[in-house]
């Protein structure tokens, strides 16, 4: 019997402590992309605007790849009182660490209002426009490897677009 509790009891405790150093380390630093295509993306968006008209499926489908690029390298920084997210070269997304929206103007003109929160190996960031909305989930594995989930939903898509790509940290 002892044979058998002891290394249980060490996989319990590895376990644990993998999950504690997941838990507990904020996600910063920078991040470059694994993906060597945007066939996620595309497909995502392809799945999200199967149900809509010709029409407006090739409206719709423009405008998302557009909007939805494959980031190479993300940037993100938190001091305690500002998450900063920055996408390649981009205009950085600076919000109040407390999860409060602020106003933020994407580099094309487009007005947002953005907010983010985090808690621990996990960060959420929010944009919304008068369209519909957008959810990055960001999390950090214990291995440095960044996944980011995105979710966007607008009441002019007849599903939601979801996709997720990884990072590895620079």
């Amino acid at each position: 019997m002892r044979r058998f509790i002891r290394p249980f009891l060490i996989v319990i405790c590895s376990l644990s402590a993998t999950t504690a150093l997941a838990q507990g380390e904020a996600i910063q630093g920078v991040f470059v992309s694994t993906d060597t295509s945007k066939a996620a993306i595309i497909q995502a968006i392809y799945t999200a605007i199967a149900k809509m008209n010709f029409l407006t499926r090739a409206v719709a489908r423009s405008r998302l790849l557009a909007t939805n690029p494959l980031y190479q390298r993300i940037e993100i920084t938190n001091d305690g009182s500002q998450i900063t997210v920055r996408y390649d070269k981009g205009r950085p997304v600076v919000m109040p660490a407390d999860g409060s929206e602020v106003k933020w103007t994407r580099d094309d003109g487009e007005e947002f209002n953005v907010a983010a929160r985090a808690q621990g190996a996990q960060l959420q960031q929010t944009f919304k426009a008068e369209d519909g909305q957008r959810l990055n989930q960001f999390s950090l594995s214990p291995d440095g490897t960044l996944t980011l989930n995105v979710t966007i939903e607008s009441p002019r898509l007849p599903a939601p677009l979801k996709y997720s790509l990884t990072y590895r940290r620079h």
